[in-house]
């Protein structure tokens, strides 16, 4: 049998699942409460608004993940075998805990601006692995913003298309692919290809 979950770790679930589901707006205090099992008055004993109840569970979420992405980008492996890895340990988190993943990386949070810094933690991390990259001619030139861009937007898409039902899971059937595809906006000279 296993341990009793505490009410706060009910909130938390409760709220990473109905932000998952049906976005920020739409999951009140009231309906967290209603999902969690607990009056309202419980939530506000532990959070002073829903915004910080998300900001602490996104805080949560992102640093687990960043801490993996971080071990990643500072290993010596070529910037390919990172960006697989990387890939890969997405996917997997995504496969283990996909309202998690959905909660962090495909929900939009307007946290107030002293508080974004973690929102784009990742994001840094990776930059500067494409930074050193480029520094060590691993890859071809490429502003480190826009790399992102094509980065997030190519692996982002299919944990978001598993979710809209048009692509069957579990995503990290799909990490090779992608990979190759990442691999090829990034660096698709012929000598490099493979």
């Amino acid at each position: 049998m296993s341990p009793r979950r505490s009410r706060k770790d009910d909130i938390i679930a409760a709220t990473v699942r109905l932000v998952a589901q049906n976005g920020v707006k739409a999951a009140t205090i009231r309906e967290i409460a209603r999902a969690a099992g607990v009056t309202e008055g419980a939530i506000y004993r532990h959070y002073v608004s829903k915004e910080e109840l998300c900001l602490e569970i996104y805080s949560q979420i992102v640093t687990e993940m960043a801490n993996m992405k971080q071990r990643i980008a500072a290993n010596d492996a070529p910037i390919r075998e990172k960006i697989r890895e990387w890939i890969q340990i997405s996917y997997e988190f995504f496969d283990h805990h996909p309202e998690g993943f959905t909660f962090i990386l495909l929900t939009t949070h307007n946290f107030p601006e002293n508080k974004r810094e973690i929102t784009v933690r990742q994001g840094r991390i990776f930059m500067e692995m494409i930074k050193s990259a480029v520094a060590t001619e691993e890859i071809k030139p490429i502003a480190p913003e826009l790399a992102l861009s094509h980065f997030t937007g190519v692996m982002l898409n299919v944990p978001r298309l598993i979710n809209e039902g048009l692509l069957e899971g579990p995503a990290s059937r799909y990490f090779e692919a992608v990979a190759d595809a990442v691999w090829n906006i990034l660096d698709p000279r012929e000598d490099r290809a493979k």
